[in-house]
């Protein structure tokens, strides 16, 4: 008597397989929000930076004191430095401040970062 070979996998197996994959999931994810955090802190540094330099930039050229503060549309559009406000990565709104302050955004834990 012979007897067919059955190619399938069966319900243990792919039940293992299942949480297999929902323990990696477990231990990827949260490694990867904190990276996405981390870069976009990074990204929003970086841009708080070119719109600091942007504001001397502005007061330099225009003879103002450090305490002079800028309007988005001195620095921004047509007639400014660059083409337009750039946005926090995190979805913060950047406040421009006194030239011879930082600017700040009001994210989650981007106030403080260098």
């Amino acid at each position: 008597m012979k007897t067919k070979a059955h190619n399938a996998f069966t319900l243990i197996e792919i039940m293992i397989v299942v949480a297999i994959i929902g323990i990696l999931a477990a231990i990827v994810i949260p490694g990867f929000k904190q990276s996405l955090e981390k870069s976009q802190r990074r990204a929003c540094s970086l841009t708080r930076r070119n719109i600091d330099g942007l504001k001397v930039q502005w007061a330099a050229e225009n003879k103002l004191p450090a305490t002079a503060i800028p309007k988005d549309d001195d620095l921004f559009g047509q007639n400014g430095y660059a083409d337009h406000k750039p946005d926090c990565p995190a979805g913060g709104a950047y406040a421009l401040n006194a030239v011879a302050e930082k600017c700040t955004c009001n994210a989650p834990r981007h106030e403080n970062e260098p």
